[in-house]
């Protein structure tokens, strides 16, 4: 499993976006459309810092498969309703259900402000949940890390996709909680992915004053499998500025801090 390394690249993005550092190493770019080769180098570069080394230091593996595990139904998931075990993780499902109460609990009890947000479309209905920690500079400026709870199929476990990234949010939320950002941080669980990404459609469609709010967001998806044991961590983007501009920090992140990564840009994400 390679979640661990790869959710410390979320921890570092939380901490402080745009801090500089020297030795930048020229990331390497897979273009899935053709990007312009002169806004590949507009970034500062990324200096580690000792209270993102403690935070690193405080990620926990066990727990974070133990949440894994329960998603997946390896093991009873158990909420203030009592255990179930999870077969399956549809939109709209009882486990999916099940999902949705653990994350929203786990969250309340690290006292997040937690909204859940109902959505329709396409002939389903399910909910999105969202947790937010006040920045205390920049509290407008908000910086969305973005995991989906459902999974595809019927008997389907969905661990890589994309319950690695549900962990991960959940792991980064444990570890934030006693920390200050100048900027605000959301944690923002959807549903309804798999079909077509509905939750995250609606929402956009439904809540567009919220959008402008958005200075940075990361989709957290697909971080638990390496195929070919490769250690290649992919980062989609968009060609221009910002989008490029923001792989190109996550590729610096990977790089400053040692992750134990190898991060290739992919250009033509729309």
């Amino acid at each position: 499993m390679l979640f661990i390394p790869r959710l410390t690249i979320l921890i570092c993005l939380a901490f402080g976006v745009g801090l500089t550092a020297s030795d930048r190493e020229q990331p390497e770019l897979n273009h899935a459309q053709p990007a312009s080769g002169n806004e590949l180098n507009l970034t500062s570069e990324i200096s580690p810092l000792n209270p993102v080394w403690e935070m690193i230091g405080q990620v926990n593996q066990k727990r974070a498969l133990i949440d894994l595990r329960r998603l997946t139904g390896v093991e009873p998931i158990c909420t203030s309703n009592g255990c179930y075990t999870i077969t399956n993780r549809e939109t709209s499902s009882e486990g999916l259900q099940w999902a949705k109460d653990y994350v929203y609990e786990t969250l309340v009890n690290l006292n997040y402000s937690v909204e859940v947000l109902d959505w329709s479309s396409g002939g389903y209905s399910d909910q999105n949940i969202i947790a937010r920690k006040q920045g205390k500079v920049y509290p407008g400026e908000e910086i969305y890390f973005i995991a989906h709870m459902d999974g595809y199929l019927e008997t389907n476990p969905a661990a890589d996709d994309d319950a690695s990234g549900v962990v991960s949010l959940l792991e980064l939320a444990r570890i934030l909680r006693s920390r200050s950002f100048k900027r605000t941080v959301v944690l923002y669980f959807s549903t309804g992915e798999e079909h077509g990404s509905l939750g995250s459609r609606s929402f956009v469609e439904d809540y567009l004053e919220r959008l402008a709010s958005i200075k940075y967001l990361v989709n957290v998806e697909m971080l638990g499998y390496d195929s070919n044991s490769d250690h290649v961590m992919q980062l989609w983007s968009g060609d221009h500025h910002p989008s490029l501009v923001f792989a190109q920090m996550l590729h610096e992140i990977i790089t400053a801090y040692q992750l134990d990564l190898k991060p290739q840009i992919i250009t033509g994400c729309t």
